[in-house]
């Protein structure tokens, strides 16, 4: 078997995924929304007025606790390719049957390890130009580590050094873009944050059910080549054959969606680890086909893909405990951050949610209501599966005891990886109201949209009377921006507003301000003096997206 045939397969396989995962992104939204609009169920009466919750935190250093969970998060990912990395590197030499050289195996290892910044990137909620500098620093600072191994290992073989050694750097940008280059189309196919939800199911799904054509043409060339096989190639036909291969090949891929979704909603890994092991994945498999296909070794290449898909979430499962991370995350009291939003405006949420309630998720558990302006963000294996069923009514909040269920359910604990999971609430238009106060009376912290509010654009006074009603100004923080009408918003919310932080954002590095104001919330700071005409001091010179 020639290495183009499964490499065609697997390439197919990844742009496949990339459609699929849209139109599933589509057909979502529409259920949800369809889901929404339904008046099937009698409106919940609001609940009784009661002492919010309140997470108890001890020292109050949010931020310093932000930096140690970011700075863990980023070396378990470091740490979990590294060492995965290295017996990738020693197999390709042993393939390639080249000399057993401690720098060569050393770039080969840094060049896998960049598979990491994509990974610390999605955990960390990193903005697209901090992901570009550090793949300069990381690419920078491992050819001068190879540089350094390779005047180190002249040294101890009593080699003399010349000014040729330099030529190691080029050497380790080469050795990269070789090793990295398909891969880092695969990666860059399925990086857009829209898909990253859906990505990693799907691309399990196609990976197995695709096998099907591929173990077909297999199986009728061999069944061909026999006196035996012949009849049966000639009685079944290359449909029949075909069938023969889909049917338990489709069943062993509605397994694999199963058990995956059962392994996410049992914590056995985050949505950010399932998204590594699908790029990690990619990696290996792209490395198997240069050993296939240059190498002519498929049984080397077949046992290295199987054995780095064993050992990478092994790896990064001791990684993460012994370096503490979600430890690190449960040691004290998290706190929950409620995001709500004016409806309608997909793009603008979108950003919202990377920049603030995905760094949330390093300090505590997001709660939302769920709409199509947040899904891409909000989908995961169960919702995918539900969906998949047909059972995306066992989503919605339906009656006071579903309700109560699903608040009973809410996840609270940080996954393996030392980040919380974003509780979204999927409502009919006869149960929001009720399920969006009980989110306010469970919530430490609550950022709400409310950019684009005016006298004339109603939707979210309901959420700003109850907010005031019943929550402490201090624990709020409101996004605005120049189209936010002061006057209505003032009227609607009421004298206390100047007691609450206001963030007028223009760009999207103004997120981060948002998020900072988040912090000062939840550790109890007390809110600037006015706090509107701060946001418009700030945001004053700054031009609109």
């Amino acid at each position: 078997m020639h290495g183009g045939e499964p490499s065609v397969h697997f390439i197919n396989s990844v742009l496949v995924t990339v459609v699929v995962a849209l139109f599933v992104l589509w057909r979502y939204r529409l259920a949800i929304l369809g889901g929404m609009r339904r008046g099937d169920s009698a409106f919940l009466p609001l609940p009784a007025e009661r002492a919010p919750g309140r997470a108890v935190l001890a020292d109050g250093d949010i931020a310093a606790r932000e930096q140690a969970m970011r700075q863990r998060v980023a070396a378990a990912w470091l740490l979990t390719t590294a060492i995965c990395s290295l017996p990738m590197a020693v197999a390709y030499m042993v393939a390639g049957k080249m000399s057993a050289s401690p720098t060569y195996a050393l770039a080969l290892t840094c060049s896998y390890m960049i598979a990491a910044l994509p990974m610390i990137a999605v955990s960390l909620a990193w903005p697209p130009w901090r992901m570009v500098i550090a793949f300069v620093v990381m690419m920078l600072s491992f050819a001068a580590l190879c540089l350094l191994a390779g005047i180190i290992e002249r040294s101890l073989l009593g080699r003399p050094l010349s000014w040729k050694i330099l030529g190691l750097v080029p050497l380790f940008f080469d050795i990269a873009w070789n090793q990295l280059w398909m891969a880092g189309l695969f990666w860059l196919l399925s990086w857009p944050t829209r898909l990253r939800g859906v990505v990693p199911i799907t691309f399990a799904a196609v990976l197995v059910f695709a096998a099907a054509p591929f173990a077909g043409s297999r199986l009728t060339a061999v069944l061909a080549a026999t006196e035996v096989g012949t009849p049966w190639v000639y009685t079944l036909g290359l449909n029949g054959v075909f069938m023969l291969i889909a049917l338990p090949v489709g069943w062993l891929a509605w397994l694999r969606l199963g058990k995956l979704a059962a392994d996410y909603e049992a914590k056995r890994f985050s949505d950010a680890q399932l998204l590594a092991r699908t790029w990690w994945l990619m990696l290996v498999v792209t490395i198997g086909f240069d050993i296939l296909a240059g190498r002519e070794r498929p049984t080397f290449a077949l046992l290295l893909v199987v054995g780095e898909i064993v050992l990478f979430p092994l790896v990064n499962h001791w990684v993460m405990r012994w370096l503490g991370v979600a430890k690190l995350a449960a040691a004290k009291p998290a706190p929950t951050l409620l995001l709500l939003r004016v409806f309608g405006y997909t793009a603008r949420t979108e950003r919202l949610f990377d920049r603030v309630a995905s760094r949330w998720r390093l300090l505590g558990p997001v709660t939302t209501i769920a709409a199509p302006d947040v899904t891409a963000r909000t989908i995961d294996p169960g919702d995918y599966l539900r969906w998949l069923t047909g059972r995306i009514d066992d989503l919605f909040v339906t009656s006071r005891a579903s309700l109560d269920a699903k608040l009973a359910r809410l996840d609270l604990a940080p996954d393996p990886d030392g980040r919380f999971r974003i509780n979204e609430f999927c409502c009919r238009d006869s149960t929001w109201q009720a399920t969006v106060i009980e989110l306010m009376l469970r919530a430490d912290v609550v950022i709400m949209d409310v950019r684009g509010i005016s006298a004339a654009r109603l939707g979210c006074e309901f959420e700003l009377q109850q907010l005031a009603k019943r929550l402490p100004p201090q624990r709020l923080v409101l996004v605005v921006d120049e189209t936010t009408e002061r006057e209505h918003l003032k009227a609607v919310f009421g004298p206390t507003l100047e007691q609450v932080r206001v963030i007028e954002i223009h760009r999207r590095r103004d997120a981060d301000r948002a998020f900072e104001a988040l912090v000062d919330a939840a550790g109890g700071a007390g809110s600037p003096p006015d706090a509107w005409s701060a946001g418009k001091k700030d945001g004053a010179n700054q031009a609109a997206p």
